[in-house]
């Protein structure tokens, strides 16, 4: 039994020396051959002619390459990852390349539909350019005469004794008594009557008579008196101590400067006369308005009082120089007013209609041939004359320069305005390729002129018979962005190369809470004011719960907006007004104080809005409230004057509801007091 046993021991010790040396022999192969594929040096590159005859370069162009659509530098092969700027999906990069150009795009036709996209053909033609002016009916200053005293005397009584009585030419106006003009009365008639006895005596006695006699009478004319009172004076008829003073035109009083009993020296004004039935329009025309106007041009223009009818005048005055605080000059239009319907200080919404050529204004030739009045416009005639109203002799249009000849001028090349996508530097629009099959666009810089009405006039970049885009070129831009091509806002391609510019120009993840004040002209900072002034009127009227001054308001704030000129504003900083006039102008009637104030609170976005971008000009600080409790507790903010809560939305039901949450100080403060500007305070 012990020798079977010590056997078997003999046997396991065997197997077991040799199994380990197996499985470390193992081991040691193992071990070498992970050595070796790690260590092993990598294949030899493949040649670019090998690569072309293996065709390897249609194997990378199949590996597709996601971008973010907000950011299109981005650019990951990661399908799964997220843009590392916004943290959004990716998206797929498609290569519509558009035939290898990097200013084209090509669009299937199913994006096109969607993209909504139609084109127009770049033509030549004369547009027609609206200029719209706004101003008020004034007196005309060369039909308006002033009674004065050409002697000392004292107003015996005063026939024309109130404001607005109306006159005509030769009504007595008053009775006044004067010694002096007794005096030269009597000196008259004495000089009559030694002319009348001069006959038997020399004749040097007689000339010298007869020029005392032609003095007094002359000395008469020059106190006013008219030809038939010196004629009653003369021949005796004329007995009385008072005279009687005439009106000298027919017209209406607009001042009167005295009263029964006044004594007068000489000089001192007594009233005046105004001729209604031609009047004034006095209007203020931007500098850029200036090249469509020319003097004699038709002007088309509406009244309040009169809704829904068109008046007449003719341009006869435009101020030769440019206000350099508004940036205006002044228009004046001579109106013919024979029916009395307009009144002075009455305000105007006009129009002026002018064809334009490509080095601006082109006059229609509507006077070629006819005779006019370099005085007034509004006469004109078939041939040489006098003008009706100041006697001035007629003069050929041509010779005023008021008459151009259409035929003469080039058709400019023009395009509809919505073709034309602004980035403040440049002007792009996207024309459709003609060469390809496919529906491409190629983006294109252009040089532009004047705006006339809906179109512009192209100076350079484009060629008549091209198609553009007039709907869905920012789809198109959007498309180029995302391809990193060169586009509307990324000139020179690859998604903008700043991938934080996406977030308005700052570093970081950080997004802007508020709109960046930006730089834009004095006058239109200015010409704002009474934007503001009238959105504050109405937000004080309903917090008074005065419908009618609410009203009234929303009627000044659609006037002042009229007068707000664009020019200067590019870019976002045009966008954002448009958009903010668009919330402040009221179109729809406001029959209760409950539809004024869910109107007012869109106004109160508009104004805000524009408070934000641009600022206010002045020495008072407004501020931003909030009520949370308006709209069934969805709150509305407002801006108001003062500090003290004036609530709009409940009036006296909640007159202190809400809280100031913001204040804006005038831009034109103190650094010290702009510090904290348009920075919110809870």
């Amino acid at each position: 039994m012990s020798k079977f046993i010590n056997t078997s021991r003999s046997v396991i010790a065997w197997i077991w020396n040799h199994t380990a040396a197996g499985i470390a022999v193992v081991m040691i192969v193992a071990a070498l051959l992970i050595g070796y594929r790690i260590g092993r040096p990598g294949p030899e590159p493949v040649s670019d002619t090998v690569t072309a005859d293996h065709n390897l370069d249609d194997d990378a162009s199949e590996r597709q390459v996601y971008t973010c659509s907000m950011h299109p530098s981005v650019r990951l092969p990661d399908p799964d990852a997220k843009c590392p700027i916004c943290f959004m999906d990716l998206i797929p990069v498609r290569d519509d390349g558009g035939e290898g150009n990097e200013l084209r795009i090509t669009m299937s036709e199913s994006a096109v539909a969607m993209s909504q996209i139609e084109t127009a053909p770049v033509g030549r033609f004369f547009p027609t350019a609206e200029v719209r002016l706004y101003g008020k009916v004034t007196y005309d200053e060369t039909s308006v005469a002033r009674l004065t005293a050409y002697f000392p005397g004292r107003i015996e009584r005063l026939f024309v004794n109130y404001l607005g009585v109306p006159v005509a030419k030769g009504d007595h106006m008053a009775e006044v008594y004067s010694p002096d003009l007794l005096a030269a009365f009597e000196e008259f008639r004495q000089a009559k009557a030694a002319s009348q006895n001069s006959t038997a005596t020399s004749e040097l006695v007689r000339t010298v008579t007869r020029d005392t006699l032609d003095a007094s009478r002359e000395k008469l004319r020059l106190f006013g008196i008219t030809p038939e009172q010196v004629t009653a004076v003369e021949d005796g008829s004329f007995d009385s101590d008072h005279l009687t003073i005439y009106a000298p035109i027919g017209g209406v009083v607009t001042h009167l400067a005295v009263r029964e009993g006044d004594y007068l020296q000489t000089g001192a004004p007594m009233a005046t006369i105004a001729d209604l039935s031609r009047l004034w329009l006095d209007m203020q025309a931007y500098e850029s308005q200036l090249p469509m106007l020319r003097w004699g041009q038709r002007v088309t223009f509406t009244v309040e009082a009169h809704p829904g009818e068109t008046f007449e005048g003719r341009v006869s005055f435009i101020e030769p120089m440019v206000d350099e605080r508004t940036r205006t000059a002044a228009v004046r239009v001579a109106v013919v007013n024979t029916e009395r319907r307009l009144k002075p200080g009455m305000f105007a919404s006009a129009v002026v209609r002018t064809r334009v050529g490509d080095e601006g204004a082109v006059i229609n030739n509507e006077l070629a041939g006819r005779w006019v009045s370099p005085m007034h416009p509004t006469i004109v005639k078939d041939g040489p004359g006098e003008c009706d109203i100041c006697g001035m002799a007629m003069v050929p249009a041509e010779s005023l320069g008021v008459v151009g000849d259409p035929a003469g001028a080039e058709e400019p090349l023009v395009v509809p305005r919505s073709a034309v996508l602004f980035t403040g530097a440049r002007s792009v629009v996207y024309v459709q390729a003609s060469d390809v099959d496919r529906p491409t666009y190629e983006g294109r810089n252009v040089i532009l002129g004047p705006r006339a009405g809906d179109f512009y006039i192209v100076r350079d970049g484009l060629a008549r018979g091209e198609s553009v885009v007039v709907n869905g070129a920012f789809r198109i831009d959007s498309a180029m962005q995302i391809a990193a091509k060169p586009s509307m806002m990324t000139p020179g391609g690859g998604g903008g190369g700043n991938p934080h510019a996406g977030h308005g120009g700052m570093a970081g993840d950080a997004m802007p809470d508020m709109p960046t004040r930006v730089a834009v002209p004095d006058s239109f900072v200015f010409a704002i004011k009474p934007v503001y002034s009238a959105y504050l009127d109405a937000q004080e009227a309903l917090a008074a719960d005065d419908l009618g001054g609410f009203v009234q308001a929303t009627v000044d704030l659609k006037t002042a907006l009229g007068f707000v000129e664009e020019a200067g504003l590019v870019g976002e900083p045009l966008a954002e007004w448009r958009r903010a006039a668009a919330r402040l102008r009221v179109e729809d009637a406001i029959t209760s104080i409950d539809t004024a104030r869910a109107r007012f609170e869109r106004m109160s976005e508009g104004v805000i809005a524009l408070q934000r971008r641009f600022g206010h000009r002045g020495s008072v600080e407004w501020n931003l409230a909030h009520c949370p409790m308006a709209f069934d507790n969805k709150g509305a903010d407002w801006l108001q004057r003062g500090t003290e809560i004036n609530n709009p939305y409940f009036g006296d039901q909640m007159l202190r509801c809400g809280d100031i949450r913001e204040s804006f100080a005038p831009i034109d403060a103190s650094p010290a007091e702009n510090e904290h500007e348009g920075r919110r305070n809870d």
